[in-house]
């Protein structure tokens, strides 16, 4: 038990040490009351789950910015969102994943350099168009999975001096 304390002691310490190195993240929702989809249903309030994805959203890139080169700040600017599936209520609410029900997510982004220099900049009009499994998920557990592998791969063709 101790040595399990020991390793998990450590590992939080690198991870921590990782992120105080990484690239910042600026994530803007713009106008997040005409997304396609973000559909709450009867689990949330619609501010409520708005910021529900919105903070898993950003988990996630932060994540993944954490890969970018030490003092580099990424902009997002989010203009669209379409979540994977659809909202159907039964006895209770699930989301319907299938491929039909693509997700898809619109932004514009900036890479900045430590002295405040545009690196690079572009807009990004994203589909997970190779979503082939259904399969039916609660709203609470994670269903952000088609996503962000979207997501993964936007910043594996996009910065590609990176390790993602």
């Amino acid at each position: 038990m101790i040595k399990l304390l020991k390793y998990s002691v450590i590992s939080l310490t690198l991870a921590y040490s990782q992120m105080l190195n990484a690239a910042q993240l600026e994530v803007e929702w713009q106008n997040p009351e005409e997304y396609t989809d973000i559909n709450e249903g009867n689990t949330y309030t619609r501010s409520a789950y708005q910021q529900h994805v919105f903070n898993r959203f950003e988990q996630f890139l932060t994540h993944r910015a954490a890969k970018l080169p030490d003092e580099q700040k990424l902009k997002l600017v989010v203009t669209d969102l379409d979540l994977a599936g659809e909202t159907r209520f039964n006895f209770e609410e699930i989301r319907v994943i299938k491929e039909p029900y693509i997700p898809r997510m619109k932004f514009s982004y900036q890479l900045f350099d430590s002295q405040g220099n545009e690196l690079q900049a572009g807009d990004a009009d994203l589909k997970n168009m190779s979503m082939t499994t259904s399969y039916l998920t609660k709203p609470l557990e994670d269903q952000f999975k088609y996503e962000f592998s979207m997501l993964n791969n936007w910043f594996k063709k996009t910065f590609t001096d990176s390790q993602f």
